[in-house]
């Protein structure tokens, strides 16, 4: 909804590429809601993934022209590090600066433990994916906020109605993350070794090496950004398996919110936010051996009216706390305060 009577804010954005989720769930899918409260948003995006393995100071020269054009804003918006695990030009972002963290940037390599404070000191105000970064970055400064990475839900909405005649357990995912998967292949392997109509699919940006992969109950579907709504409901679960450390504690249940925001119920390993998400309503289960990922998948999969109450739960508490629109709102409010402090 559009605010009148208010004055125009020029925000840039200092994203981590075209496809980084970050970049899309952290700031993108906002600019329309930001527009609707007067703020209008310049994204600076690089020619290649800040993660893509070039040398640093290459890196952090590709950034001077965003730094350069961004001076006739009104405020400045840094997803994370400007160069991975270094603290090199966020001094020269123009002030007020928004230092947006959604994973424990302070463990990446090379510089990561000094250059997140480094930077976190820089900024206005530090926003943060969850309470466990908000602790950790407000050693460094005195305004952090939690913003959780939020849900687009007019785009990521559950279908009217599922086939049961096929069972499909998903996953979604870059593949760097496959280590969790790997976890939890046992149980299931297990699983799908005794319920030959079960499938289990996998959507990331390149295939799986894992020895399931060889099972004809495997399916692979390279991640598009134009399916991954659709690729999401063809799924009746979603897995999210996660090791318990400093890492994952950081990270911000992006992937479940995603199946619960269409519908699907989310089998979880109970770590970091994922936990306060399975405190929101009954939307799944936490599972923290091999026994009880067999076990819940066993039920979900002899109970379809459950996967179907629990899946219609999921949506109701990501509309009700995790929406884009309701995310936006608080972002949009954290801006206009920076800028009429200047």
């Amino acid at each position: 909804m559009e605010i009148n009577n208010v004055n125009k804010i020029c925000l840039s954005a200092f994203t981590g590429g075209v496809n980084t989720p970050s970049s899309r769930f952290r700031l993108r899918q906002y600019v329309p809601y930001l527009a609707g409260h007067g703020i209008e948003v310049v994204e600076h995006i690089p020619y290649f993934e800040k993660s893509c393995g070039l040398p640093s100071l290459f890196t952090a020269s590709a950034r001077v022209p965003g730094l350069i054009r961004a001076r006739k804003s009104d405020i400045t918006w840094v997803g994370k590090e400007l160069v991975k695990g270094y603290c090199y030009l966020e001094r020269f972002m123009k002030r007020p600066r928004i230092f947006d963290v959604d994973d424990a940037i302070w463990l990446s390599k090379p510089f990561g433990r000094w250059s997140a404070p480094a930077i976190a000191r820089q900024m206005d105000v530090v926003v943060a994916g969850n309470n466990y970064l908000a602790e950790y970055f407000s050693k460094y400064n005195k305004n952090v906020r939690v913003l959780p990475t939020a849900i687009d839900t007019g785009r990521f909405q559950p279908v009217a109605e599922k086939s049961r005649d096929r069972f499909v357990i998903g996953w979604t995912g870059l593949a760097r993350n496959f280590c969790y998967l790997d976890m939890i292949a046992g149980p299931l392997g297990e699983f799908l070794s005794e319920h030959e109509d079960a499938r289990f699919m996998v959507v990331s940006n390149r295939q799986w090496n894992n020895s399931l992969t060889r099972s004809p109950q495997y399916k692979f579907v390279q991640w598009s950004a134009d399916r991954e709504v659709a690729d999401l409901h063809a799924m009746d679960v979603g897995l999210m398996p996660l090791e318990d450390s400093r890492w994952e504690q950081g990270k911000c249940s992006f992937k479940m919110l995603q199946y619960l925001a269409v519908g699907v119920p989310a089998i979880v390993s109970p770590v970091g936010m994922n936990i306060d998400v399975l405190a929101r309503g009954e939307v799944g289960y936490g599972a923290e051996s091999s026994r009880q990922w067999y076990d819940i998948l066993t039920e979900l999969y002899n109970d379809r009216d459950r996967c179907v109450e629990l899946g219609r739960n999921g949506r109701d508490v990501v509309a009700r706390y995790y929406s884009a629109e309701k995310v936006a709102c608080e972002l949009a409010g954290i801006i206009r305060e920076l800028v009429t402090q200047v």
